[in-house]
């Protein structure tokens, strides 16, 4: 059922802009305090929770905490807090120890979670999904190998990415006469052009991209697509015939973005 909402901010009254926007949803992100009354045992900020990082309260193991109640900011940042914290909340429901997050906390996208939710599962030896050559089980860039290393520039096909400037966004200086009253934005926008070429900067360390390099490359064709019915989640992958593979490492030398490993069948 949709929802219509008078949107009517004194900027807006005062144009004569007034209007009415049809909504699903309507989320109040206003930044509010917290009452503490009754909850006087949690204040342990000045108004303020102060958590592990877990977002669990200290001393509560049962009481996890998120959003403005730990410091006004904004709405992803406490759907963030939340996404973190439901994971907590769902080891310790299940009774297992709490994982130590790193110091710069990382949302990962669970593309495992997203394999279940499609349906399906995972059958291969302790869980194994990366696939092999006895199992067509596997996930595309299921391994986030940023997670354990940084691809250094020697594992990089730099033959793909020549030295393109960054385009810097243009941004408005203003003097102590033209900032009082000033409320136009200063930092300027990127034009949709200019957007897509600063994408297309990217190198992708270490995560495949999907260039086919290494299906057009392998003199064997022993490396080859998935289709699209058997790899149901997001994006695509390839995998290798290792009944023609002869180990002759060409695949890794044309990778772009070091993606490719090579070793003895781990």
């Amino acid at each position: 059922m949709a929802v219509r909402r008078r949107c009517v901010s004194p900027i807006l009254k005062w144009l004569g802009t007034e209007r009415d926007l049809p909504a699903d949803l309507i989320v109040s992100a206003i930044g509010q305090g917290v009452d503490f009354t009754g909850l006087e045992q949690f204040n342990n900020n000045n108004g303020l929770m102060k958590v592990d990082k877990n977002y669990r309260f200290p001393g509560k193991e049962h009481i996890f905490v998120g959003g403005d109640v730990l410091k006004p900011h904004l709405l992803t940042t406490a759907i963030g807090h939340a996404s973190i914290a439901a994971d907590g909340i769902h080891a310790f429901l299940n009774g297992k120890e709490l994982d130590k997050r790193p110091k710069v906390d990382v949302h990962h996208f669970d593309e495992m979670r997203k394999w279940l939710e499609t349906g399906h599962e995972i059958k291969a030896p302790e869980g194994q999904i990366r696939g092999s050559d006895s199992s067509k089980i596997g996930l595309h860039n299921f391994e986030d190998r940023s997670d354990k290393q940084i691809i250094p520039h020697n594992q990089l096909f730099l033959g793909h990415f020549p030295n393109v400037p960054r385009h810097v966004r243009d941004v408005i200086m203003l003097d102590k006469q033209t900032a009082l009253g000033n409320f136009e934005e200063r930092l300027m926008l990127l034009d949709d052009k200019k957007v897509v070429e600063e994408a297309k900067r990217c190198m992708s360390c270490g995560q495949c991209f999907e260039c086919d390099n290494c299906v057009v490359y392998c003199p064997q064709i022993a490396v080859f697509k998935v289709k699209k019915k058997d790899n149901p989640t997001i994006g695509r992958y390839v995998d290798t015939d290792y009944t023609k593979c002869i180990g002759c490492h060409i695949c890794a030398d044309v990778c772009p973005t070091g993606y490719i490993v090579m070793g003895m069948g781990d």
